[in-house]
């Protein structure tokens, strides 16, 4: 058995893994046996000074490709930056330019790699020579320091094998060299094959496509299988990524695209586009079955009937916090007061995209799970939606969820105090106040934008009647703390509310 650690100094892993473009996004992770491979081949041309291959090394080579080793992850993040680099020419008056994705993953920690190899000792000690002498694995950003150790030195990570642990594990494919009889076998009778395993570890991909070859010879693919959980979001604010917070309440996203203008949806559209990220994220639970077991986000019990209660399920609320784009929806909170579960908590860990009208698919990036407390302030930047106030104003319009009526329990009055009773909160210590369009103030001007949102929702869902849409100041008798969303499509993103003047 060989044990192998790479501890990534710079704390960046780039590697684009094989068959996939580098604007994909995606990053090889764990590293392939095939990639390590042709690295201790490589450092020993450049850091050896090796003129040809000698034979210790090609039968390592030998005996590591008649192995699949196993993996032990560090936990770890994911991340991109996106460069427009300028080509030649020009659009539109403008110089031309070409998007480039430089995806990486950010480990927190040393990989540890099992390898049950048998060797000799004189090529464990050019193993660990070779290991000792790596300056990068992957892209030459890809700053590691590669050992080899004992069995006890290994770091405790998260297993990575051929073998299939959880439910919710998820499959990587990895390449890796075929064993030495394997590839005399293929290699019969097939035109322009290398000669030998190791001449074929050294083809370029020129060679390839000459070829015609789709993979490279002398390669096989395995499939790995990672846990859910390999890859943690970055934190906010202590807000808890860890599979131990056991019932959090709440996640918070924020949302990308490849374009470079106004392509992000307005806060208009956050009833269309909250039931859309909502939708994504249930195909991420599973089937039908799943889904009667995963009521925070499903709103519905195992019988598939709406749940009864206190609005406890899932709220999804549209957020606008880059100050240089205001007015577009570039985050969203998912709170749900019931707390996610283990189904849910899954669905929100794999959640990558969602879409919205007029727009290509829009990246989705978990920035935390945990509590709500622990996003009241993201980024330096205070979270109004989630403060604590007695007096509350419309975010977004309220729709009354009943035919409105002058007096009684379903005037405007009536249903508001009824809402706030199904949840639970203090009443209102005043009527509450209503901004007309026509006021020359900016409740007023904001009034008047709430005639621009959508009033439906992918899959017909609209208010069973021509509804009004208003812009309310409520005062409680005591101070609630937020989210607080009211009236009809309440979990979509209308109805929100934030301390007045907020």
């Amino acid at each position: 058995m060989l044990c192998l650690t790479f501890d990534f100094t710079a704390r960046r892993y780039h590697a684009t893994p094989w068959g996939h473009h580098v604007n994909e996004g995606l990053v090889e992770w764990p590293p392939s046996p095939w990639r390590i491979v042709r690295a201790l081949l490589a450092t020993g041309y450049t850091k050896l000074e090796w003129q040809q291959v000698p034979d210790e090394m090609r039968q390592l080579v030998e005996a590591l490709a008649g192995s699949e080793p196993t993996y032990r992850l560090p936990r770890a993040t994911q991340g991109h930056t996106r460069h427009y680099m300028p080509v030649k020419g020009w659009k539109k008056g403008a110089q031309a330019t070409s998007l480039v994705i430089d995806a990486f993953v950010r480990p927190e920690g040393a990989l540890g790699i099992e390898w049950p190899a048998d060797v000799r000792p004189t090529q464990r000690d050019l193993l660990a020579r070779l290991l000792d002498r790596f300056g990068y694995l992957g892209r030459a950003e890809s700053r590691v320091k590669a050992r080899l150790v004992s069995e006890e030195e290994l770091p405790h990570g998260m297993p990575v094998s051929t073998q299939r642990r959880e439910a919710d594990d998820e499959p990587v494919r990895l390449l890796a060299p075929v064993a030495r009889m394997e590839y005399e076998a293929w290699c019969q009778g097939v035109s322009g094959a290398p000669e030998d395993l190791l001449t074929a570890l050294h083809v370029e991909t020129s060679a390839l496509q000459k070829n015609g070859w789709n993979a490279p010879p002398g390669s096989r693919e395995l499939v790995y299988w990672r846990p859910a959980c390999a890859f943690s979001p970055a934190s906010v604010r202590g807000a808890s990524h860890s599979a131990e917070v056991a019932r959090p309440d709440t996640a918070l996203f924020a949302l990308a695209t490849d374009r470079k203008r106004d392509v992000l949806p307005l806060m208009e559209r956050a009833l269309p586009t909250m039931a859309l990220v909502r939708r994504a994220l249930l195909s991420k639970v599973g089937d039908d079955q799943q889904r009667g077991r995963c009521p925070e986000l499903t709103g519905k019990d195992e019988q598939g009937q709406p749940l009864q209660g206190q609005h406890r399920h899932a709220r999804f609320i549209p957020l606008s916090l880059d100050a240089r784009n205001r007015g577009r929806i570039d985050h969203v909170l998912v709170y749900a007061p019931m707390r996610f579960g283990p189904l849910a908590q899954r669905a929100l860990r794999r959640l990558r995209k969602t879409w919205a009208k007029g727009s290509d698919d829009i990246a989705v990036t978990l920035l935390g799970i945990g509590s709500r407390k622990s996003f009241l302030e993201v980024g330096g930047n205070a979270i109004p939606e989630l403060s604590s106030t007695a007096t509350w104003a419309s975010q977004t319009p309220f729709i009354p969820p009943r035919f409105l009526k002058p007096n009684g329990k379903d005037s405007l009055e009536g249903q508001v105090r009824a809402e706030l009773r199904q949840r639970g909160l203090p009443d209102l210590a005043t009527a509450p106040m209503v901004t007309l369009p026509t006021d020359e103030n900016e409740a007023g001007r904001q009034a008047r934008r709430f005639r621009h949102f959508a009033r439906t929702r992918h899959g017909g869902g609209r208010p069973a009647r021509p509804p009004g849409l208003f812009h309310l100041t409520l005062t409680l008798e005591s101070p609630v703390e937020g989210p607080l969303c009211l009236g009809w499509g309440c979990h979509f993103g209308l109805g929100l509310f934030v301390p007045r003047g907020g």
